[in-house]
């Protein structure tokens, strides 16, 4: 948001000077809202003059109440007011392009959401903004308001909102994979939600998963039997725990160990190739290999990373146990992360699209 000090006055009729600043035009329209009779001001005095809002400086904005709101105008939205942001809302509308161990991208109106087209509004048990790119909605007693768009946006509205069957929301959106990729992930999102977590592919994939073709699973008896051998049998004994853990959701699908040849379903290996991969399920020939050149005890480091320990290892076997199970990559933050990470077990949102594999 530029923070270039505006002289020319708004659209308005007339202006106020209040607490040592000028209130002009279509921001003055929507500050004489929130007056009280007393003319005292429910959203606080003026702590700026009127500045320049968005890239190209045809938005304007100002602060009320010690920038505990602001109110943001662009001729766009509306040409004769502006709308009211404040609180956890305008917080989360000013920083929501950045995000941990996820490249950052642009906030407030120069980002996905860009100018507010509602002022603060109840929700039940809350309160939200709308803007032209989606909204911001803030839970009563939570630390933080989340801003939804797009699929998983239009999924959650058809579904009542914070009165549906999600509740509100309980992160921001999950962005996944940034490129295209053998599992087609590129464009897709998911997002958690309180009463339950949701997943939406906004991009040219479907859902994170395959039941079909990609899994090593009976489907039918919904098992998936291991045979074979490896120096890594901690890691996967702690991956085959975490997929069979049904008080967190899961172990629809039976995972064993030590089955003969002939009736299981992958064969656990150790492998031993320079510059390839650290872990693989290969769907083809129903193998989970481990790499020896990068998991042994004093491995070196690969790009800097060091993967010769249990929460590298452990990550490995429950990641590609996970593909295994039928899912994809998903998100940078879960188990299934396009890339190695310190993630050890299945995340909320790998658990959903799990279930919505095996559920049924």
């Amino acid at each position: 948001m530029c923070a270039i000090v505006a002289s020319t006055p708004g659209v308005a009729n007339a202006d106020q000077f209040r607490n040592g600043q000028w209130i002009f035009g279509s921001i003055e329209q929507e500050f004489i809202r929130f007056l009280n009779p007393d003319n005292s001001s429910r959203i606080g005095e003026p702590t700026s003059g009127e500045l320049l809002a968005g890239s190209d400086g045809r938005g304007r904005w100002q602060s009320f109440g010690f920038d505990t709101n602001r109110i943001v105008w662009s001729p766009d939205v509306d040409p004769g007011r502006g709308r009211q942001i404040g609180g956890f809302i305008l917080q989360k509308w000013l920083t929501y392009g950045v995000r941990p161990n996820q490249t950052p991208l642009d906030s407030d109106e120069r980002g996905r959401l860009k100018y507010p087209t509602t002022a603060e509004e109840p929700a039940v048990g809350g309160r939200y903004n709308n803007f032209q790119g989606g909204a911001i909605t803030y839970e009563f007693g939570k630390a933080s308001a989340y801003a939804t768009w797009g699929d998983i946006r239009n999924t959650w509205s058809q579904n009542g909102y914070e009165t549906g069957q999600y509740g509100f929301p309980s992160s921001d959106e999950l962005r996944c994979a940034a490129a295209p990729s053998s599992n087609g992930t590129f464009g897709a999102a998911g997002q958690l939600f309180k009463s339950g977590s949701t997943y939406i592919t906004s991009g040219v994939s479907g859902p994170f998963g395959n039941r079909i073709g990609y899994t090593a699973v009976d489907a039918f008896s919904k098992t998936l039997k291991l045979t074979g051998s490896t120096k890594y049998q901690t890691n996967l004994n702690y991956a085959v725990g975490k997929w069979n853990d049904t008080s967190a959701g899961l172990g629809k699908v039976t995972i064993t160990q030590g089955a003969s040849a002939g009736s299981a379903n992958l064969t656990v290996s150790d492998v031993n190739i320079p510059g390839g991969f650290i872990g693989q399920y290969s769907p083809g020939n129903r193998t989970l290999q481990f790499n020896d050149v990068y998991l042994a005890p004093g491995a070196p480091s690969y790009n800097g990373t060091s993967y010769a320990n249990d929460t590298r290892r452990n990550h490995t076997a429950s990641h590609e146990l996970g593909h295994a199970l039928g899912l994809y990559h998903s998100c940078e933050t879960q188990l299934m992360t396009p890339i190695n990470s310190t993630v050890q077990g299945p995340n909320p949102l790998d658990r959903t699209i799990y279930n919505n594999l095996w559920s049924n």
